[in-house]
């Protein structure tokens, strides 16, 4: 005992009990076994030099003094948690770990990051990419922007966009081979990627149902990696207007067909439940939701999608 106070795992123990009304309670809260719970209790009464439950089978009730003491404890810990939130609000570091789908984080995420930077200069974001989920509370993660997956349970998944997915190629392409109807699309090669929440097949059961696809073309796991392809003339790429608008804005792709695509929900962000009021995770929701907004509103303008010239 320190300057007259108990260990603070004594006091939480005994907090957790209260809280819960028994050891079973107060174990399951604190997520260690009911005999470390017993064991902080015996220590705390020693220390007091009172019992504080008195134990009837598996019961427990507590005792005057614990009601005491419990109360007196509460003001102590609201006065802490003010205290904490205080200093906490003042030039502190917050950490925001998160892990995002490959494409949207190269190709729409990273170029806005100033953006975030500039608004909150107190959290301090580490970026992870990659196909598969992270698994969200371990390693320190707290977001996940996952493409084309199921919720999890425990957690809550925000849509942060529909996503319009539509043929996209440089113009030199277009030009070189013609591109003016639907038609032609089965003289030129295509670019796939396996992963995206749209394939070629369903854009034209869509919109060219009588149309025959090329069967040559390349394939890419990754949708950067496709767009890049259709940018330097590789050919047609099916993709989202969001990943690609980018190159979109600054005429390196071109829409050959207009806006003949096919929309769908494909990107999530994803946290649990019990972390939505983090600091950290509200910003980061508010501020992604502004630009996402924001792109829609550019996306209304005619020159976003440029169609490729007659």
């Amino acid at each position: 005992m320190i300057g007259g106070m108990p260990p603070l795992k004594c006091l939480q123990t005994f907090t957790a009990v209260m809280e819960t009304g028994s050891f079973a309670g107060a174990s399951a809260q604190l997520n260690v076994t009911p005999s470390a719970v017993s064991h902080q209790i015996r220590l705390l009464e020693d220390i007091l030099g009172k019992p504080l439950f008195v134990r009837r089978n598996r019961t427990v009730q507590p005792t005057e003094d614990a009601v005491a003491y419990a109360n007196a404890l509460g003001e102590s810990f609201t006065r802490i948690a003010v205290a904490t939130s205080r200093f906490a609000s003042e030039g502190s570091v917050q950490r925001l770990m998160l892990h995002s789908a490959p494409s949207l984080a190269t190709l729409w995420l990273v170029p806005r990051l100033p953006s975030f930077r500039a608004r909150h200069p107190e959290i301090d974001l580490t970026l992870f990419a990659g196909h598969e989920p992270a698994k969200l509370g371990d390693d320190g993660f707290m977001i996940d922007i996952q493409y084309n997956r199921p919720v999890p349970e425990a957690c809550e998944g925000l849509v942060l966009c529909e996503e319009t997915i539509m043929p996209l190629a440089s113009p030199e392409f277009v030009a070189r081979h013609g591109l003016t109807r639907v038609e032609d699309i089965s003289a030129v090669p295509l670019i796939h990627s396996v992963r995206s929440v749209v394939q070629w097949d369903q854009w034209i059961a869509r919109h060219a149902p009588h149309v025959m696809l090329a069967r040559r073309g390349m394939t890419f796991d990754r949708a950067y990696l496709g767009l890049m392809a259709a940018r330097d003339g590789l050919g047609l790429m099916l993709e989202s207007t969001l990943q690609a608008g980018g190159m979109l804005a600054a005429g390196e792709l071109v829409a050959p067909f207009g806006a003949l695509g096919v929309t769908a929900v494909a990107h999530r962000l994803v946290y649990r439940r019990e972390d939505r009021a983090r600091p950290q995770i509200e910003a980061f929701i508010g501020w992604i939701t502004e630009e996402m907004a924001a792109d829609r509103a550019r996306a209304e303008a005619p020159q976003r999608v440029r169609r490729a010239a007659r």
